[in-house]
């Protein structure tokens, strides 16, 4: 025979007993007992065959996939027999105890189908240190490979006290793309927000019942419950394309966070009558000029509240000040932080108050309760006492610092208007509103109002920061409080309260309308003020007025009916104001 034909007759001879050899399919795991966590080897094995159609992925019956598919391949040729293997391999773990099932795999070999036997998995449950919390095993089970939760610092908690919402991402994935976010609807609670700065994917890694994780905090809150009762942070939820690349915009993944709930308790009974809702752990200190003041000269008082607590929600501590103080709303000056750790810092009521008239007054000490959930019980801070000795004013007395004059709420409404279903006037046809009259005022109109609101607003801020102004505009309203007094004086038929409060007016009104002290408030400063004003009428009026007051302050002697006295000074406070209200 030649060459060639024992070439042909060796590679026939070969096929043949290729064919001839056994085609095995199966599947092998390496073990079928294992913890929760721990991993497990499937391997697939196709034998002297090739998977033209190739084979299908099993169903792993709830197993996590930690690895694979990898598929490798395998050629032998021993005495004289040549053998070749396909296989794929998968490492698996599970995240909660219990018995797992691997679904068959196929592949068609020709005509035929074969099928591998499934495989049945017992786990145990695994070490103490594997899992976390029941929320993120919950969450786990749903998706193994990305999840949200919604975990809170504490579950129990009073009302004002403050928790810490985190919402944690943890993804298995190469790259995530996110697309748009639900945020969890807040029924009942003060919500701050932390500034977390940029997530870091790659320095955060947590390995959750054996399968490890990158893990992101996407958001943290401070959260303050409002009421009592169960208080529930709803779900939220995500929207993700997964594994983005240049060719793929990626798969979108939709995942949803769990919700979590809070028990809040109201406050103990016995509430200070000075409890305004603080709640936390606070500190006092007040700050206030030496005890050596003068008339109408502006006193700062400060009062700074420090310490762990629900600073944003403080509300304004009320001073119980003689009649013969006047006081200003106070400015509020916050240093506050929110962290991880909650709310913290300081917040600091700046108050300017200004003694009218000599003398020594004793405002005591200044308290303030709170709640202190540590211990469940109210505490109070108290302040040093506080004295004043009022020394007669001078011309240099002014009051400083701009603060905002009180405002009463006005109520803008009392009833409901109903629909109007009369004699409706229906716009014709061929009539639009574009072009028209009250098209052109709609679009002039806005522009307009916020000019002038920018106006206002400008011309407020100016008038604010003019203490010396603002002594002159509160000086009518001081006047009218001191002979709403005398009023009161001469219906009691108290003629030296009348005498009194009458002469405090006139003085009081003369010396703020224009920045004087008291001491200051004579015939000459008058008559130089008030001399050109109806030809010196008023001046002569104000000084007898004042003359008659202090007579009858310091003598039995009484020149006119105190109702002519009263009338007299309501007319010439009035006149004044006429001429010089600024």
């Amino acid at each position: 025979m030649s060459y060639r034909a024992l070439l042909t007759a060796w590679i026939a001879a070969s096929g043949f007993l290729l064919q001839a050899q056994e085609i095995t399919f199966q599947a092998t795991v390496d073990r079928n007992e294992i913890a929760s966590g721990e991993p497990v080897k499937l391997s697939i094995e196709l034998t002297n065959a090739s998977a033209g159609g190739g084979m299908s992925t099993p169903d792993m019956g709830g197993l996590v996939v930690m690895q694979g598919p990898m598929e490798s391949s395998n050629f032998s040729f021993i005495n004289g027999r040549t053998s070749r293997s396909t296989t794929r391999t998968w490492h698996l773990t599970a995240t909660a105890p219990g018995n797992y099932t691997i679904g068959p795999s196929t592949v068609r070999i020709g005509n035929s189908e074969l099928k591998t036997v499934p495989i049945t998995i017992k786990v145990s449950k695994g070490a103490s240190g594997g899992t976390s919390n029941q929320a993120i095993d919950k969450a786990q089970q749903r998706d193994p490979n990305l999840f949200c939760t919604i975990s809170l610092s504490k579950n129990k908690a009073f009302v004002g006290e403050q928790l810490v919402a985190t919402y944690t991402l943890f993804s298995r994935y190469n790259s995530l793309q996110p697309k748009d976010y639900d945020l969890p609807k807040l029924n009942g609670f003060w919500a701050e927000e932390v500034d977390l700065g940029n997530t870091n994917w790659e320095a955060q890694l947590r390995t959750i019942n054996g399968v490890q994780y990158r893990v992101a905090i996407l958001k943290k809150q401070v959260l303050i419950p409002l009421r009592s009762g169960k208080l529930t942070v709803a779900p939220m939820t995500l929207n993700y394309m997964v594994n983005p690349s240049f060719f793929s915009s990626g798969t979108p993944v939709r995942i949803q966070s769990n919700a979590v709930d809070v028990n809040v308790a109201e406050l103990p009974s016995g509430k200070p009558a000075d409890f305004s809702g603080a709640v936390g752990d606070l500190r006092l200190q007040v700050t206030a000029p030496s005890g050596q003041v003068k008339a109408n000269e502006a006193i700062d008082l400060s009062l700074t509240f420090s310490g762990r607590a629900n600073l944003k929600l403080l509300d304004a501590p009320k001073l119980n000040l003689p009649p013969d103080f006047d006081s200003y709303d106070p400015k509020v000056s916050d240093k506050i932080t929110v962290n991880g750790s909650g709310m913290s810092g300081s917040r600091e009521y700046q108050y300017v108050i200004i003694p009218r008239h000599e003398g020594t007054y004793d405002l005591g000490s200044l308290t303030f309760s709170y709640f202190d959930p540590a211990s469940g019980s109210y505490k109070e801070l108290r302040s040093q006492p506080l004295s004043f000795s009022v020394g007669p004013g001078d011309a240099a007395a002014a009051t400083t610092g701009g603060t905002s004059p009180k405002v009463d709420v006005q109520r803008l409404g009392s009833d409901i208007r109903y629909i109007r279903t009369g004699d409706l006037q229906l716009r014709p046809r061929g009539k639009f509103l574009y072009g028209s009259a009250a098209w052109i005022l709609g679009m002039t109109l806005p522009p307009a109002l916020l000019l002038l609101t920018f106006l206002w607003h400008r011309r407020r801020e100016q008038r604010m920061g003019d203490a010396q102004g603002q002594r002159r505009r509160g000086a009518d309203r001081v006047a009218r409080k001191h002979l709403a007094a005398a009023q009161t004086a001469l219906e009691k038929n108290d003629q030296g309260a009348f005498h009194d409060a009458v002469g405090k007016a006139m003085e009081g009104y003369f010396a703020d309308k224009f920045n004087l002290g008291v001491a200051e408030v004579n015939a000459a400063m008058i008559q130089d003020k008030l001399g050109q004003m109806d030809q010196g009428r008023t001046a002569a009026e104000y000084i007898a007025l004042i003359n008659e007051a202090q007579m009858a302050r310091f003598a039995p002697i009484v020149e006119k009916p105190s109702k002519q006295a009263y009338d007299e000074a309501v007319a010439i406070i009035s006149r004044i104001e006429s001429r010089y209200r600024k």
